[in-house]
């Protein structure tokens, strides 16, 4: 298992002015940010960021853009030529056919992008143990996609733990309802990548807030 547990802070707004906002409270603690883009068909809730909007905002910082989408190649087509992504996570909900989803991860691969494939709480990881060993990341969900501030879902602890166990090198992170108060099983379970939205946000001190995540 990795030795490290790295925090990635999320952003999931809806316009310019919030991506600012969120932007703001985390980027004196991360060069590295995750950007989640909605498109209110694979999941409900929709937003209007794209590269232009915070390209300028977020030069000198590496990004992952987490796609909460249907048409994931139009996306991907929109995000890639971004120079700082250094990663794209997509749902394999969004397209479930194997070949396609291996087409896409080979293409993001030959521009020099890591790439991950997300899972929501009810799939089974049965339904793409044929696609882990080909991704950087497999991204667990602990919430249903589209919000920040949803309450984690503990029966996925079960999944990280068995994911970590079959691959030990695996890089395997968790997005969604991430806290103080299960930081440390999900850690535990085998997640060496969190995601952190609402917990961060809504901290009067973000600093603090780190400090009392167990690293």
């Amino acid at each position: 298992m990795p030795k490290t547990t790295k925090i990635v802070p999320a952003i999931l707004v809806n316009n310019k002015a919030g991506f600012k906002r969120q932007f703001d409270k985390v980027k004196p603690y991360f060069k590295y940010i995750q950007i989640d883009i909605m498109d209110g068909i694979l999941v409900k809730e929709k937003n209007s960021i794209n590269p232009q909007i915070v390209k300028t905002m977020l030069r000198g910082y590496k990004i992952e853009v987490h796609l909460m989408v249907k048409d994931v190649s139009k996306y991907i087509e929109q995000w890639h030529k971004l120079k700082n992504v250094k990663k794209i996570i997509w749902h394999y909900e969004a397209e479930k056919d194997k070949d396609a989803i291996l087409c896409l991860n080979k293409y993001l691969r030959s521009k020099k992008i890591q790439t991950g494939l997300a899972v929501n709480p009810n799939t089974s990881l049965a339904k793409i143990k044929d696609l882990i060993p080909k991704f950087n990341t497999i991204q667990i969900m602990g919430i249903k996609p589209g919000a920040q501030g949803r309450k984690f879902q503990p029966k996925v602890l079960k999944k990280i733990k068995s994911l970590r166990q079959k691959y030990p090198k695996l890089n395997i992170a968790v997005d969604g309802g991430v806290s103080e108060q299960n930081f440390a099983a999900i850690k535990k379970a085998g997640a060496n990548i969190i995601a952190i939205g609402s917990y961060l946000q809504k901290s009067k001190d973000t600093k603090q807030a780190l400090k009392k995540l167990p690293r």
